[in-house]
C-alpha cells in the first residue's frame, strides 16, 4: 500500500493535479473570477493613483515623468516581494505598477511621439516586468500586455496610426502582418505546452506558467488589436463584400487554438475565455460578410458542425491519454 504522499508526488509526476510549489502565493484558496474582478479594480485603482501623482508632483518633462514610474514601479516590486500572501498588499502593488507603468508609456510617447515606437518600447517594458516582477499575476499581466503592444508595434509601424481602408490592395500586406504578428505567439504557446514537463520540473516553471496563461489569454482575445482600424467599423458597410472578413476568421482560428491548448492544460477558465473570443470573431464575421441571409446561416452552419467535429475528437484524445495513463 502506497502512502498519501507518494499518490500525490506520483499524480504530480503524470501532470494529473499541480503541487502545491506550482500553485503562486496568496492564490490557493482564490477562484479564478475573484482575481479577474480584483484585477479590474486594480487597474482602475492604478488609474487614479497616477492621476493623484501627476495632481500632486505635476511632472512637466519626460525625465520627471519617466521618474514617477520608475518610483511607482519600484514601490509595487517591494510590496510583492515583502508580503505576498496579502490581498490588499497585491492589489495596492497593483495599482502602483499599472500606475507605473502608464506614466512610462506616457513618458515613451512624450520623448519619441511615435505610436509605433512607444508600441516597441512599451513590449520591452512588458518583458522586462514578466523576468523580474515576483507576483504571478503580475507576470501573467505583462506577457498578456507584451502581446498587445508587440500587435500594435507592426501594426504602427506597418501602416501607421490611420485607418484604411478594406481594398484588395491593403489584403495582402496586412494579411503578413497578421502572421507576422501571431504566429511567433502560437509558436511559443506550442513550445511551452509540448515541453511542459520539463520545466514544470525546474525554477522557470513560475515564469513559464505565467508567460503561458498570458500568451493564451491574448490569443483569444488581443487579436482584435492586429486587425486593421477599418475592420471594426463592422456595421457601417454590409451590403458588400468586404474583404476584411478575413480578420475575423483568423482571430477566430486564433482562439481555436487556445481552445485546443487550453484544454491541454485542463485549464476550464482559459477554455471559456477562448471560447468567447471565439464566438465575438464568429459575430463580427456574420456582420462583415456582404451575403445574403440563407448563405451565412449555411456557414454558421458548416462552422458548428466543424466545431462538433473538434469537441469529440478532444474528447477521444482525452479517453485515449487516460486509458494509457
Amino acid at each position: 500500500m502506497i502512502s498519501a504522499t507518494e499518490l500525490k508526488d506520483e499524480l504530480v509526476r503524470r501532470r494529473l493535479m499541480q503541487s502545491s510549489d506550482d500553485v503562486p502565493a496568496g492564490t490557493h484558496d482564490r477562484p479564478w473570477f475573484i482575481s479577474i474582478v480584483l484585477g479590474a479594480s486594480g487597474w482602475l485603482a492604478g488609474v487614479f493613483v497616477l492621476i493623484f501623482v501627476a495632481l500632486l508632483f505635476k511632472p512637466d518633462s519626460t525625465g520627471a515623468i519617466t521618474l514617477a514610474g520608475l518610483v511607482l514601479l519600484a514601490a509595487a516590486f517591494g510590496l510583492y516581494a515583502v508580503d505576498r500572501d496579502s490581498q490588499f498588499f497585491d492589489q495596492f502593488a497593483l495599482a502602483l505598477s499599472i500606475a507605473g507603468q502608464f506614466a512610462l508609456v506616457w513618458a515613451a510617447y512624450d520623448a519619441t511621439h511615435s505610436e509605433a515606437a512607444t508600441a516597441a518600447l512599451t513590449c520591452a517594458l512588458q518583458i522586462l516586468l514578466l523576468l523580474v516582477m515576483p507576483n504571478f499575476f503580475a507576470r501573467m499581466l505583462a506577457a498578456f500586455f507584451a502581446c498587445c503592444a508587440w500587435a500594435l508595434a507592426i501594426r504602427f509601424g506597418w501602416w501607421g496610426s490611420s485607418s484604411y481602408s478594406a481594398t484588395e490592395q491593403a489584403l495582402g500586406p496586412a494579411l503578413i502582418g497578421w502572421f507576422v504578428v501571431w504566429l511567433p505567439i502560437i509558436g511559443i504557446v506550442h513550445a511551452l505546452i509540448n515541453n511542459e514537463s520539463g520545466w514544470m520540473r525546474g525554477a522557470a516553471q513560475r515564469l513559464a506558467r505565467a508567460a503561458l496563461i498570458g500568451l493564451l489569454v491574448s490569443l483569444s482575445l488581443a487579436t482584435w488589436i492586429s486587425e486593421p482600424l477599418g475592420s471594426l467599423t463592422f456595421w457601417e458597410d454590409q451590403h458588400r463584400t468586404n474583404w476584411m472578413a478575413l480578420w475575423p476568421l483568423l482571430g477566430a482560428i486564433g482562439a481555436l487554438l487556445a481552445v485546443v491548448y487550453a484544454f491541454r492544460l485542463r485549464s476550464r477558465a482559459l477554455i471559456g475565455i477562448a471560447s468567447i473570443g471565439a464566438l465575438l470573431h464568429v459575430g463580427q464575421f456574420y456582420y462583415l460578410l456582404g451575403l445574403s441571409l440563407l448563405i451565412k446561416s449555411c456557414i454558421m452552419l458548416g462552422v458548428g458542425v466543424l466545431a462538433l467535429l473538434a469537441a469529440t475528437w478532444l474528447q477521444r484524445h482525452e479517453s485515449q491519454q487516460r486509458a494509457a495513463t
